[in-house]
């Protein structure tokens, strides 16, 4: 009996053991979750002062970077025989630099003709006008009279006759002279010299290059755009222009020249419905900035920076309700629900249109404790 006993005190024991467990744990989490609760972390609110300023733009393009002087000389087998180039790749030219010599000896034959025509139809005209013309006088007033004004009207018809002569023969010698002059072609930009071609066949129907001149000093950037973007962009809107070559590189830049006319007579494709069918219009940025590490031949990404101004507010502090779009504003150190009204956006901020004016202050982080005429208490995010 006594051990009977005993081990019912010992099993009663157990269980009183662990009944006090549970108690106690029960009771811990109680507290635990009650101490979770009331400690429970509320990030503070924060408001910026509105003011005006310009969202990132959205409107991205692409080009390539390209000289914006150069010059291409090509074979022309109306100039005669080519004799020579007078530059070699490498060679720094200034504008007026002599390139490319053609055969001059029968233009400059030509052009010696022409000048000995027009020195002979002078000399007629010098002796016209020196000499005149010899009239037979009679004695009688009479028919002295009508034979001298006839000899008269004979010489001004001779002497307009040799001034037409003489001009016509002075057109020959110019043109003469032209032909000569152009047998010799001088640059018209002023760089390097990136392209020598000693070899030209007279017979090819090609156009074939003699000499390239680039001013490697002056670039641009030329590009395509479609026809949604046309309707957005002008001409010295200011651009930022980026490339892979150096990610961490930027230049500045501006539009200089934009196309009303799609490039290669494309033609919109209405039934596609899509940007890959539209006209593409070629556009060329001019670059402002040092270009530095820039070289021809690049491919750039250009994003057109937005200058117009607006309301701006962070995107964070808009709130999307059943009644529309609102934020909270805080007037006298109370919350106050305002209605907005949105224009465009971007990562980071927001235009409003209606609703808000500079200098009122906007909660950015709203929660659910805001309530309308309630007192909060934020921290200017502005303030360092």
């Amino acid at each position: 009996m006594l051990k009977s006993k005993k081990a019912k005190i010992v099993l009663f024991s157990s269980l009183g053991v662990l009944v006090a467990g549970l108690a106690a744990a029960v009771y811990f989490m109680t507290q635990s979750s009650t101490t979770s609760t009331e400690g429970a972390y509320e990030e503070p609110l924060t408001y910026t002062v509105v003011s005006e300023g310009s969202i990132a733009s959205a409107t991205l393009l692409t080009g390539t970077v390209s000289a914006a002087e150069e010059q291409y000389v090509y074979y022309d087998s109306s100039k005669g025989d080519l004799t020579g180039l007078l530059v070699a790749q490498g060679d720094q030219v200034q504008v007026g630099t002599p390139l490319v010599q053609y055969d001059t000896s029968e233009l400059q034959s030509n052009l010696d003709s022409a000048v000995r025509a027009r020195d002979k139809v002078g000399r007629q005209i010098y002796d016209l006008k020196t000499n005149g013309q010899t009239v037979d006088l009679t004695g009688d007033a009479a028919t002295d009279s009508q034979a001298t004004s006839s000899a008269q009207r004979s010489v001004d018809m001779q002497l307009q006759d040799l001034n037409d002569a003489y001009a016509d023969a002075q057109a020959a010698v110019d043109k003469a002279y032209q032909a000569v002059t152009e047998a010799t072609v001088n640059s018209s930009v002023a760089g390097t010299v990136v392209e020598v071609n000693q070899s030209v066949s007279k017979s090819s129907t090609t156009s074939q290059t003699l000499v390239h001149i680039v001013n490697q000093s002056s670039l641009q950037v030329k590009g395509s755009l479609t026809e949604y973007d046309l309707a957005n962009l002008a001409v010295d809107q200011e651009v930022r222009i980026r490339t892979k070559v150096y990610p961490d590189k930027e230049w500045t830049g501006k539009i200089t020249y934009i196309s009303n006319y799609p490039e290669g007579n494309q033609t919109a494709d209405a039934t596609s419905g899509t940007g890959t069918g539209g006209a593409k219009y070629p556009f060329k940025v001019a670059i402002t900035s040092d270009m530095a590490e820039l070289k021809q031949g690049f491919t750039v990404n250009i994003e057109v920076v937005n200058t117009s101004s607006s309301i701006l507010v962070p995107t964070s502090a808009l709130v999307y309700g059943d009644d529309g779009t609102y934020v909270w504003t805080i007037v006298d150190g109370k919350a106050k629900k305002v209605a907005v009204e949105l224009g465009n956006a971007d990562a980071l901020n927001q235009e409003v249109t209606a609703g808000l004016t500079v200098g009122d202050q906007v909660i950015s982080n709203p929660n659910n404790t805001l309530e309308e005429g309630k007192e909060v208490e934020a921290y200017d995010q502005t303030v360092n």
